[in-house]
């Protein structure tokens, strides 16, 4: 991403003719003949789709590879599904070789036109569909409204057309039990900084008592007491005060939680310049994502935070997010994943503010945002790869 880029992405008076901008931009990909776009005109805006493929033919697909990004505020798997169609399409004969005959790539790189258009201070610079509803609850049910997991998903608001369309675009390919679909769906969060403030600020002060209310900060902990060899011995490590307890606490001594806190000041310190990210996996998808972020961190060791755990398992969770997906339909050789990567507008009104009173905001932010891109391209790239 350049400064320009940037520039235009905090100018929210003009979302629009930005959002016609990248639109233009994904049609011109199609002027090669291995590349094809299409679109589905929603009550909310066009959702764009890509096709990658140098086979006439379905019926001879063994591999679909999925990527789908922008449900929400985030830009990762947006520009960084630009930045590699721009790439391929400048090294055809490299494309090609990564592409074999057998397998197609699908690319949904703007999910939500009405979010991305109309950033608004109660729709956190566009989280939401119109109606108020979370896009990433709908997939259970898009693709396995017989799973008894599926029927509250969403609140059992209708299926918005944009899930609706994936489904249509994947039809042909899931009406073919042969071929193998892997799906992997962009994202960013901001509990990868605001939990690791939340740990140092509160984790020694609160000690044994520290309320664990999200697997995550337990994640971080378990990663520091890895990379450090820091050995416990009461098992299990993380326990419930009482059974209907909503958080857990650390279970350990005191004294252990003091060096674990001395160790976690140390990793924040040590990795303050590099990029958080972790893969999350379903029971169907464990074995390809652990496989695929393994290769990605080993590939930009030098960018993302060093970590014991680039995936985690996404199987507990109980709503119908993406990488839950798999696990829900009863089709064989689906596997749906998850890459979660720093949140770069967790509010783009305080970007904004920032961006005019912070001289060095650009150059700081383009380099976050840069990672996070890198990051989604080298997904991309690595995925292609593997079968």
């Amino acid at each position: 991403m350049d400064h320009e880029t940037l520039k235009l992405l905090l100018d929210i008076s003009h979302r629009q003719e930005l959002f016609n901008q990248i639109l233009s931009n994904l049609k011109e990909f199609a002027e090669w003949d291995f590349i094809e776009y299409d679109q589905c005109k929603t009550s909310e805006g066009i959702v764009p789709s890509l096709k990658v493929s140098y086979n006439g033919n379905v019926n001879d697909v063994k591999y679909l590879k999925v990527f789908i990004a922008a449900q929400h505020n985030e830009y990762n798997g947006l520009f960084g599904i630009l930045e590699y169609l721009d790439q391929i399409t400048k090294d055809g004969t490299n494309s090609k070789g990564i592409m074999k005959l057998d397998q197609e790539i699908i690319f949904f790189p703007l999910m939500n036109p009405y979010g991305f258009i109309h950033p608004k201070k109660e729709n956190k610079s566009g989280y939401y569909l119109k109606n108020g509803t979370n896009l990433n609850r709908y997939w259970r049910r898009t693709f396995a409204p017989e799973s008894p997991f599926s029927k509250g998903d969403a609140n059992g608001n209708p299926l918005p057309d944009h899930a609706k369309y994936v489904k249509e675009v994947l039809q042909p390919y899931w009406d073919n039990p042969d071929i193998s679909i892997y799906l992997l769906d962009f994202h960013e969060t901001s509990l990868l900084e605001r939990f690791p403030r939340d740990l140092v600020k509160n984790f020694k002060k609160k000690s044994i008592t520290y309320k664990f209310d999200h697997w995550l900060k337990e994640g971080i902990i378990l990663n520091i007491m890895k990379l450090y060899d820091i050995p416990y011995y009461r098992r299990p490590l993380f326990t419930k005060c009482n059974p209907s307890a909503d958080h857990d606490h650390i279970n350990m001594t005191i004294r252990q939680v003091d060096l674990i806190y001395e160790k976690l000041e140390q990793y924040l310190n040590e990795n303050q310049d590099r990029l958080p990210f972790y893969f999350c996996y379903s029971t169907k998808s464990k074995e390809f994502c652990e496989n695929l972020a393994q290769k990605v961190y080993e590939n930009l060791s030098d960018t993302v935070w060093e970590t014991y755990f680039p995936s985690f398992d996404h199987s507990f969770v109980q709503h119908g997010c993406f990488v839950i997906m798999s696990d829900a339909t009863s089709r064989k050789r689906v596997y749906s994943m998850e890459l979660e990567s720093k949140k770069q507008f967790f509010n783009i009104f305080k970007e904004i503010r920032k961006s005019q009173s912070q001289p060095d905001y650009f150059k700081t932010k383009l380099d976050d945002m840069n990672k996070n891109i890198t990051l989604a391209k080298e997904s991309i790239k690595e995925m292609l790869t593997m079968i």
